[in-house]
């Protein structure tokens, strides 16, 4: 049996641009201990070796302290590394590919053309190629086989496929490409959500280490593949295990007859309690229903009180309990504010309607004569 841990998509020293300078600095940290962790269950859990599809660099600038990192954890190792540069770390001429001089056991498909190479006692061979610029618009498997059908054949790349993410500057592959060109197991990278895995398990998308975007929910990690061969007739077991520290989640939180912020808060403490997200948790909530006019949801106090989550960011979706049809017609300075605001209330941007939603409030406490705060 052939033991693999195959991952891909690390995004190491990514910019995590979407959170504050203090989250972003602890999430960087975060990624590379995600990954310590992984090459630690690696050498503890009997594994073979590593295939490395693409994408282990977020772009060309990488710190001094994720080199040392990545030297210190592959030495560690010892056994073959198989790496695919992807498209955000393209083995250029100029890249970190030619720059820095890998211990021994790692092996690097710099060519954008299909090469491989043979695992030293094993009767492993890994195939692959490497993305030499952010774009790859062929597929270096296209009327290839794997050379003795007899051996364990292994293939590690970064690609595209149609229906999946379908771009075809990023090395559209399909799994008709996959079947004909006959690996026991083709470990892909670039689908950080990725599909079940294809043909009994012969293709697999890893998804990412450590997710870095609300559109990439759930916990993330890396898959154990197990590989038993007699003759030509293999079986292949894939194992999701999850290395990463924190998850992003999206939710939706209905608040319809609520009237105060106590309310509001109560209300999102125990939507956090019910689903059992915690500390590890990054949470987008949009907040839906129909409230009472004269509340003005405080979406930032929220965020400051997070429930007990590393991070929750929150958007107000909520309408004031008001006749949307009849203030269409009426004539009142009510009706022509709600008729000035309307295409903001109604935009596909979520800060735009926010912004006028809690207009609309304000101008409606301030005509009834309330306190806005």
């Amino acid at each position: 049996m052939i033991k693999i841990l195959h991952t891909g998509d690390v995004h190491l020293d990514s910019a995590f641009s979407g959170l504050d300078s203090r989250h972003a600095e602890i999430r960087r940290n975060e990624l590379r201990a995600a990954f310590t962790s992984m090459m630690t269950y690696a050498r503890t859990a009997g594994v073979d070796l590593i295939l490395i599809a693409g994408d282990l660099f977020d772009g060309g600038y990488i710190t001094r302290e994720t080199v040392a990192l990545l030297l210190r954890e592959f030495e560690r190792f010892e056994k073959p590394v198989f790496i695919a540069p992807g498209n955000h770390d393209p083995a250029s001429s100029d890249s970190v590919w030619t720059k820095i001089t890998f211990p021994e056991n790692v092996h690097i498909f710099r060519e954008s053309s299909l090469s491989s190479a043979d695992v030293p006692d094993l009767p492993v061979t890994v195939y692959g190629f490497g993305f030499t610029a952010n774009d790859l618009v062929t597929v270096p498997v296209e009327n290839m086989h794997v050379a003795d059908p007899s051996r364990v054949n292994l293939l590690v790349c970064h690609c595209d496929m149609p229906g999946v993410k379908s771009s075809t500057k990023d090395c559209p592959m399909t799994a008709e490409h996959l079947d004909a060109f006959g690996a026991d197991y083709a470990a892909l990278g670039h689908i950080h959500n990725p599909p079940a895995p294809g043909h009994d398990g012969r293709w697999c998308y890893c998804g990412c280490l450590e997710a870095r975007a609300f559109d990439e929910t759930g916990p993330k990690g890396a898959c154990i593949v197990e590989i038993d061969k007699t003759g030509t007739t293999s079986s292949v077991t894939i194992k999701k295990v999850r290395f990463s520290k924190r998850r992003y989640e999206k939710g939706e939180l209905a608040l319809t007859g609520m009237a105060t912020q106590a309310d509001v808060r109560e209300a999102v403490a125990a939507y956090v309690a019910q689903n059992r997200y915690g500390e590890d948790t990054l949470l987008s909530l949009r907040l839906t229903g129909v409230v009472a006019q004269s509340l003005v949801i405080d979406t930032e106090a929220l965020e400051n009180s997070p429930c007990g989550l590393f991070l929750l960011r929150v958007e107000d979706a909520t309408l004031p309990d008001i006749d949307c049809a009849a203030l269409e017609h009426d004539p009142t300075i009510t009706g022509e504010l709600y008729r000035i605001l309307k295409p903001s209330i109604e935009s596909d941007d979520i800060r735009t309607r926010e912004v006028a939603v809690r207009a609309f409030r304000y101008a409606l406490s301030a005509l009834a004569g309330e306190k806005t705060f």
